[in-house]
């Protein structure tokens, strides 16, 4: 193992416990997007006593800092989410959510922290370190509209070359590391559809009138049968509808009825053609049946495009320096992720660390039970630490540079 990675990872265990007490600490006080007032404050708090730069504000409840080492070099980025869901917890641990209704159950508690573990890394090596790291952490990724096109706004990716971020997977074992080259999540809309008429119905005569759940149940049959009918079954796509409100009474035919959902594809020809083909639904089903229908889009993200340069360099130093078999090549997700914007702009990597060590550990993301092992913050943050040395000493983006296999290289002190 590199030199510079053996004393990161020693390091990181001297932070261990520091660590795993910061990440109880926000996975007892969840927040949801734009509302991550707390949140901040606790990791500006555990910040701030290893003197490293005064974070600057971003997006209202984000904030970042540069750190920058002795010897000239590029400026490259590393990602951190900050939100909760509004969803219970459930599991049982002293470290379980305090705010009823809510929780961190998709991991970005641990990713806030393995950014703080990489900061603190980062900082305490920077005379071996070739440019400039940013290290930020941006509010609302699980929110419509998200956070990373309001950090890019106030400049968050101004001067930087690539950005790198982390997510948990509970797939994967602990310890072990996977990414993909090309598109490695779906794109993602939510979409709103209102189903109105001028008057209320009675039940006991329909024909009088329009039956407003009656139009939209046949406008729903329609959207859930087009996958595979109508689209590419070699291209994925999923439609899942996720609201539905309509009517007080059980004797009257509301005169209003709206629902939707989200829809997810891997493919933009296949997002537009899909798009269209839901309004032309929609919209012609009404007029058929002599009601008002309106269907609205609003776009999560696109897909995420990890850089394929920087998934070989990755790639490369996870099997020369843990092991060809703590590798995992990725499986395309249809799930959505707003690093996505940060891609269609500068190169980006996206990675996974694997967080799975006991059936307690492996529920999927967003159960109410998710929890993790642990024992994978402090190598994570050493690992993300070592990749960004890494790429600001060997160039990885030089057009001529080979980065197909990652070679170790010996670092000062």
């Amino acid at each position: 193992m590199n030199t510079l990675l053996k004393t990161l990872r020693a390091d990181a265990g001297r932070f261990e416990k520091k660590l795993i007490q910061l990440r109880r600490a926000l996975h007892q006080h969840p927040e949801t997007g734009w509302a991550e007032f707390e949140t901040g404050r606790i990791l500006k708090s555990f910040l701030a006593p290893y003197g490293l730069p005064r974070p600057v504000a971003t997006a209202g409840t984000g904030f970042y800092f540069d750190i920058t080492g002795s010897q000239e070099g590029p400026a490259i980025a590393y990602r951190a989410d900050l939100d909760g869901l509004p969803i219970q917890d459930l599991k049982e641990q002293p470290y379980a959510s305090k705010r009823k209704g809510f929780g961190h159950l998709c991991g970005h508690d641990v990713h806030s922290t393995i950014a703080c573990g990489t900061a603190l890394l980062i900082h305490r090596h920077r005379q071996s370190l070739k440019g400039r790291v940013r290290l930020f952490w941006q509010p609302a990724e699980e929110v419509n509209p998200s956070g990373a096109p309001r950090v890019m706004d106030e400049g968050v990716l101004d001067g930087i070359e690539a950005v790198y971020g982390l997510h948990c997977d509970p797939t994967i074992p602990s310890g072990t590391y996977s990414a993909r080259p090309g598109a490695e999540t779906g794109s993602f809309d939510t979409f709103e559809v209102t189903v109105e008429t001028e008057t209320t119905t009675h039940s006991a005569r329909p024909y009088e009138g329009r039956d407003t759940i009656w139009i939209s149940h046949q406008i729903l049959q329609h959207f859930y049968q087009m996958i595979g009918r109508v689209t590419d079954v070699r291209k994925p796509g999923v439609l899942a509808i996720c609201t539905f409100h309509a009517g007080n009474a059980l004797n009257v035919m509301p005169h209003h009825v709206s629902f939707g959902g989200t829809l997810r594809t891997m493919d933009e020809q296949l997002h537009q053609q899909i798009r269209k083909y839901m309004t032309d639904i929609a919209t012609g089903i009404g007029k058929l049946n002599g009601a008002n229908v309106q269907i609205t889009f609003h776009m999560g993200s696109p897909s995420v495009m990890n850089n394929p340069q920087m998934y070989r360099f990755f790639r490369g130093i996870i099997s020369s320096e843990l092991g060809e078999n703590r590798f995992v090549e990725r499986e395309q997700s249809i799930g959505a992720e707003d690093f996505a914007f940060y891609t269609q702009k500068i190169p980006g990597l996206f990675f996974r660390a694997g967080t799975a060590h006991r059936p307690e550990t492996s529920f999927p993301l967003h159960h109410s039970r998710f929890d993790i092992d642990e024992k994978v913050i402090a190598p994570a943050s050493a690992l993300a630490a070592y990749v960004l040395f890494r790429h600001l000493h060997e160039k990885v983006l030089h057009p001529r540079q080979d980065v197909s296999s990652a070679r170790p290289v010996t670092y000062g002190p």
